[in-house]
């Protein structure tokens, strides 16, 4: 019977702080992301090959299978990068087929290259009997995308995925990362699945050129992009803090001072299709931020009491595509058939 090894990771939201977990902004001056685990998944399926040693990949939303003969001769070539380069870290002594699927498209601004790597790692990790701890597997799967690949960004998308919930995520000037679980009380976080609407809004965000763009103007003299994430933290502060006291209006408010800010960041975290949501929300949320980088992809809306149907029929009217949004309760969980 063949072996197959199965792992789940959830996307993230990432309320307030966004962009603050990246170098050079977290190491000069430290940085703070809220960021929400949220129900849609991507799963990695690995079927272990005992007797060949053969590797094939298969991305089943990209429709991209490649094969090598072995894992040490995959190449880094543009094509399924990601999936490669966490296989080639874990460097299996056996053959395998390793399929990854997920819950929401390429593109969407909701972290999923973050939660695939992490997705990966627990496949790997199951089929080896490795005991690693989600945070393990949230920095193991970081350091193939920043130090193996070379992939701009910060590390939320990978702590997000491990572990699921809402935390508050800081990142210290010594290079050291630490996340708290935040207390917050049930009926905040049942306030916040039943008024939150995640949107896609159907505009493919490109993060690597929007991280190179903001790197570029953080470098500048009197960039307004050092002020932007000093602001940016500060608010994932507010926001955790709200989140807690469960104050929801107040968190409301939060993501929309992030947006202000987040756009400050370059102008190549908006566009005309994001801002045409915004405005055509306007009337029916208390607030609202674009997920990730920015760019295009997801809204994360607040709606305000008794507006969240017609918010989500304003967002379809303009057609975006509203996603189920419910708070991931955990982050990677991995299994074997």
């Amino acid at each position: 019977m063949q072996q197959v090894h199965i792992a789940r990771a959830p996307v993230r939201v990432d309320p307030a702080g966004g962009g603050t977990d990246a170098p050079p902004f977290c190491t000069d001056y430290g940085g703070r992301v809220v960021n929400f685990g949220v129900a849609l998944y991507i799963h990695a399926r690995l079927a272990i090959r005992n007797d060949d040693p053969t590797v094939t990949i298969t991305s089943r939303d990209l429709g991209v299978t490649i094969e090598s003969p072995n894992v040490q001769a995959l190449e880094i070539n543009g094509e399924l990068d990601l999936l490669k380069g966490i296989a080639r870290r874990m460097d299996p002594p056996w053959g395998f087929h390793l399929t990854v699927e997920s819950d929401v498209p390429p593109g969407s601004g909701l972290g999923s290259s973050g939660a695939a790597s992490v997705a990966c790692v627990g496949a790997f990790d199951q089929a080896s009997g490795i005991d690693r701890s989600q945070v393990e597997a949230a920095e193991l799967a970081n350091a193939v995308e920043r130090e193996d690949l070379g992939m701009p960004g910060g590390s939320q998308d990978s702590y997000g995925a491990a572990l699921g919930g809402m935390n508050l995520i800081t990142y210290h000037r010594d290079g050291k990362t630490t996340a708290h679980s935040l207390a917050v009380p049930d009926a905040m976080r049942h306030e916040l699945n039943r008024r939150s609407v995640l949107v896609y809004t159907g505009e493919v965000h490109l993060s690597g050129s929007i991280h190179h763009d903001i790197k570029e103007s953080y470098a500048l003299a009197d960039s307004p992009t050092v002020d932007a994430m000093k602001h940016l933290a500060r608010v994932a502060a507010s926001a955790a803090e709200a989140l807690e006291a469960g104050e929801t209006d107040r968190f409301g408010a939060c993501l929309a001072e992030n947006w202000v800010h987040h756009k400050r960041l370059h102008p190549s975290c908006t566009s005309a299709r994001l801002e045409a949501f915004y405005d055509a929300a306007r009337a029916f949320v208390v607030g609202g931020k674009t997920c990730g980088a920015g760019g295009g992809g997801c809204i994360l809306f607040l709606a305000r009491e008794g507006q969240r149907h017609d918010l989500r029929e304003t967002c379809i009217g303009l057609g975006g595509v509203p996603y189920p949004f419910q708070i991931a309760p955990e982050g990677l969980v991995r299994w074997s058939v």
